[in-house]
Formats: C-alpha cells, sequence, structure tokens
C-alpha cells in the first residue's frame, strides 16, 4: 500500500494580497504535510484546510501538549529555503499561507502527504 501522495504544487502569485495559493487535492486524507518551501520574501507559512474542495478554508489549528493551548501549524518567519512538515490530521484539501506579500515573484511550493 502507498503511504505518500505524488507530489503536488501550491503557488502563490506575486503581489497576491491573499496571500494564499489556489486550493490542492492530494487525492486522499493524509496524516501528514510535507512543504518544501522556496526561497520567499520574508514571510511565516501556515496551512489551511477545509473538508470538501469548494469549502471555506481556515487556518489548521492543534493543541499543544505541552502547555494546553491551541497553537498554528506555523513557521518562524524567514526567507524560506527549507522543508517542513506539518501535522496534517486527516485532511485532504488545503492552500499554503504566507504571512506577508511576495512581491519579488510568484512563489511555488512542493507538497506531498504521507501517513
Amino acid at each position: 500500500m502507498r503511504n505518500f501522495s505524488n507530489w503536488e504544487t501550491a503557488v502563490i502569485a506575486k503581489d497576491d494580497a491573499g496571500k494564499l495559493s489556489a486550493a490542492v487535492d492530494l487525492g486522499r486524507p493524509y496524516r501528514s504535510l510535507a512543504v518544501i518551501v522556496p526561497t520567499i520574501d520574508s514571510a511565516s507559512v501556515t496551512v489551511h484546510v477545509t473538508d470538501v474542495i469548494g469549502g471555506t478554508y481556515q487556518a489548521l489549528y492543534y493543541i499543544s501538549t505541552n502547555d494546553g493551548d491551541d497553537d498554528a501549524a506555523i513557521t518562524t518567519a524567514g526567507v524560506g529555503g527549507i522543508t517542513v512538515v506539518f501535522p496534517f490530521f486527516g485532511f485532504q484539501y488545503f492552500k499554503i499561507a504566507v504571512g506577508a506579500t511576495q512581491t519579488t515573484a510568484a512563489r511555488t511550493f512542493k507538497v506531498r502527504g504521507f501517513d
């Protein structure tokens, strides 16, 4: 049985005021999401999820195991060039979000779900 999706792309357009990629469908639900973050204008990276492809996308939060507070699945602000793994909790549909408008170029993120 295959435990990972194909590599997909999530593109954030240059000067996109919404700072969100188009929707990505991994083909089935996965527990984790690997994201290759390209070089970006300094920003944090988060994941927005929904239960249906045309649904309302919301920031993915989880309960912290050490303090009980809700914490966003988020990177620290930076200029990218990293790979990060987000807990994905069985979602299939998502968008990549950045904390700042990408003013120098469109950004293409590579993403893959896995169990």
